[in-house]
């Protein structure tokens, strides 16, 4: 069962939006259950109690507490699994919501092609997401789920991968570690691979996670990374038009 949440003042659109969603399923082969609101203070208020949708379609303009105040308190409780969508009148405001990860921002009116598409390329990456990083310490080997780790640095022979739990090390080379990685996983440097959807920041020559740290992106790795980032971005940051 995938689970889709829609909030939006708009009950005409929500309803619209629900068959949509009902037509994608058929299309996808995948059971779908949709929970809809209406406002961004319900949503708020029913997810202290619940847990979020796999996919939320969020109106950017609602009353009182906006969509982007929704998205906050989304990611605010260190939530960077639900997938958010975006969906306004107005394009301007796609390039505001970086800081939120959307997975995409559609044009409204929305199309159900565009409905299938995003539908699909989330069931896609949280396929992805279940993928399992195995390393071995100790002679005993170990496994973690690839969507909690933040990045890996080496030094010598030594690797130390932060995760949402804490920091491990264990020995190896970077190089074969980046091998077993799936798609979003980069490495900026020799000494550093980055999960970039825990990346707050970049610039040509550094990247700023979420927890705050701070890495140099290293001469010969930059055209690479840039090329990277712009993919994952067309990925993320789809606009429909």
């Amino acid at each position: 069962m995938y689970n889709v949440g829609i909030c939006d003042d708009d009950k005409v659109f929500c309803a619209e939006l629900e068959e949509m969603i009902r037509s994608a399923a058929g299309a996808l082969h995948q059971k779908i259950e949709t929970e809809v609101w209406y406002s961004g203070e319900s949503i708020m208020q029913d997810l202290e109690k619940m847990t979020c949708p796999d996919i939320l379609f969020l109106d950017i303009e609602l009353y009182e507490k906006s969509g982007i105040d929704v998205g906050k308190f989304i990611r605010d409780g260190d939530d960077y699994v639900t997938h958010i969508v975006y969906v306004s009148f107005r394009q301007e405001y796609a390039m505001q919501l970086f800081r939120l990860q959307p997975l995409d921002f559609l044009i409204k009116p929305v199309s159900e092609g565009q409905v299938r598409e995003v539908l699909e390329r989330s069931m896609k990456q949280r396929a992805q997401g279940k993928a399992l990083f195995e390393y071995q310490k100790g002679g005993v080997f170990y496994q973690v789920p690839c969507r909690n780790i933040l990045y890996f640095m080496s030094s010598d022979k030594k690797i130390s991968m932060a995760t949402r739990e804490g920091v491990s090390e264990f020995y190896g080379k970077l190089k074969d570690v980046a091998e077993k990685l799936p798609a979003g996983f980069i490495m900026i440097h020799q000494s550093y691979i980055i999960n970039s959807g825990y990346a707050a920041e970049y610039t040509y020559e550094t990247v700023k996670m979420q927890d705050g740290s701070l890495f140099s992106i290293s001469k010969p790795y930059r055209k690479a990374v840039r090329g990277r980032i712009k993919e994952l971005e067309k990925e993320r940051l789809h606009v429909g038009i």
